[in-house]
């Protein structure tokens, strides 16, 4: 570990030492506070992972060895992938891959590990990613580091200076992911946990941040917080450039309220189409801002809303921004019937707002489209409206298509709105159109059968409904705001003969 590392951890040993201000830390001679409460944060998520391992070992039955080993094939035998943990009905587990993760049923908290070997101490940054974002009450420690990344993907920019200090380990063989706390950090776990124990009473916060040199909490308007702030920017700022983590630099440049933001902003929209450009939107879309039309529009102009990803979200992002401030408007609300893949479901909720005269043919297009999602989205959006129309297009849908994969999503829609002629129309079409269901194959490894396994056609076909809910449960709030809306029927096609008289 490098030397900042080495005198963090031992000023966590003096938390109950005599209060020495000459001997404080100035900004910079310890890790940023950014970096600090990640590793702070790491070090207390280790034990959330061991226990998640300890309740696969004890109460479902499994064993970290074999997902690790074997992945999907190594989930314990008889019990299922997902549903309530045994004897803690309040927590859900979901084994996934080499990997289990278990979701409290009442406050959202989820804690995802991945298995190397017989061990559950190496974090993987998505999981972790999300783990924060599922905390609905953190406790002071994540609060405080949820305080300094309050976008927690910025948290990969701390992640990447610790595994360069020495801090975080990657696996054998790996540059950097997954990754498991040094051994040095692992040592100094008790002064850690003792750490945040005093961190629990708000009047010992000042004195603990400056310890700690985390001078934003100890002196928040004060030079030295100022400091750590400009160094933390200048750290972020050199990462702009870099593939894959311009993104989260540029976001957190915004959660800085960096002075030279728009700057950066403006570099970013010129960019190709990519995961900064994106960023940079969601920060000008939270801002909300009608300054940045202009360069928007530009950037909307200039890709294509059926391109590869991500031109077809950049376009939507582009879109509503610009329809929110009533920039070109009649453009924008034109440009809606050119909604591209991914994008069809999205494009339906925005017609229904702003031209629901644009709703059907997107909805019909969407409905049998060959981009899932977009089946998806479609469908369930018509399941939530829950009115006659909505209805009609579902059923329109099976006499538009005999495909079996094209009219799944549609199929389970039906079934989920409980009507019995939407029923009656399933079952027909099916008779009609009928599937012999795979029987799946099996494999024997170790002394123990595995499976059925199934292609991915008949595993997407069996799961279509489980993927309905799902984005009924994200669109839910959005579609009853449109409910009401009615969109109708577009003009018909002037005949032929008609545009030659003319």
């Amino acid at each position: 570990m490098d030397a900042r590392l080495d005198a963090l951890l031992a000023a966590l040993t003096r938390v109950d030492a005599p209060f020495d201000v000459r001997h404080l830390p100035e900004p910079g001679a310890l890790p940023s506070p950014w970096e600090t409460w990640t590793l702070i944060g790491l070090a207390r998520h280790r034990g959330r992972q061991f226990w998640v391992a300890d309740l696969v070992r004890t109460r479902l039955r499994g064993a970290p060895t074999d997902l690790a080993a074997a992945g999907a094939l190594g989930h314990p035998e008889a019990v299922p992938q997902l549903g309530p943990v045994p004897g803690m009905p309040e927590w859900e587990y979901y084994f996934h891959g080499r990997g289990c993760r278990v979701t409290h049923k009442v406050d959202g908290e989820s804690i995802d590990v991945d298995f190397y070997g017989e061990t559950a101490e190496y974090f993987d940054t998505y999981f972790y990613k999300n783990y924060l974002e599922s905390l609905r009450r953190p406790e002071p420690p994540e609060e405080r580091l949820l305080a300094l990344h309050p976008s927690p993907r910025t948290i990969s920019l701390a992640i990447a200076s610790l595994l360069a200090a020495g801090g975080l380990t990657p696996f054998e063989g790996r540059d950097s992911h997954p990754y498991r706390l040094a051994d040095g950090v692992i040592d100094a776990l008790d002064a850690i946990d003792a750490f945040c124990a005093a961190w629990e009473d708000p009047s010992r916060r000042p004195r603990l941040a400056a310890l700690i040199g985390d001078w934003p909490a100890a002196e928040e308007t004060a030079p030295r917080a100022e400091r750590c702030r400009e160094l933390w920017r200048q750290r972020v700022r050199r990462d702009l450039k870099v593939p894959f983590v311009g993104a989260d630099a540029l976001q957190a440049l915004a959660d800085l309220n960096s002075p030279d933001l728009d700057r950066h902003l403006e570099d970013a929209l010129r960019e190709p189409p990519s995961g900064i450009v994106s960023a940079a939107l969601a920060v000008i879309g939270k801002a909300d801002d009608p300054k940045w039309c202009d360069r928007v529009y530009a950037l909307f102009s200039r890709v294509d809303p059926s391109g590869p990803l991500p031109q077809p979200h950049i376009w939507m992002t582009s879109l509503k921004y610009l329809l929110r401030h009533g920039y070109r408007k009649a453009e924008m609300t034109t440009a809606l019937a050119k909604a591209g893949r991914t994008e069809v479901g999205e494009a339906v909720l925005v017609a229904l707002e702003h031209a629901p005269e644009l709703a059907l043919p997107l909805i019909r297009r969407g409905l049998i489209s060959e981009v899932p999602i977009d089946r998806t989205e479609v469908a369930a959006i018509l399941t939530l409206v829950g009115k006659p129309w909505s209805l009609q297009e579902l059923l329109g849908a099976l006499k538009a298509s005999d495909d079996q994969e094209r009219t799944a999503d549609a199929r389970a829609a039906l079934l989920e709105t409980g009507d019995p002629e939407a029923e009656r129309a399933v079952l027909e079409w099916e008779e009609m159109n009928p599937h012999e269901n795979e029987t799946g194959s099996y494999l024997e490894i170790g002394g123990r059968c595995l499976g059925p396994f199934y292609s991915m056609g008949e595993h997407v076909l069996r799961n279509r409904g489980e993927y309905v809910r799902y984005e009924m449960g994200k669109l839910h709030d959005r579609v009853m705001k449109l409910r009401n809306v009615v969109p109708p029927e577009p003009p018909a096609p002037s005949p032929w003969w008609k545009f030659w008289a003319g």
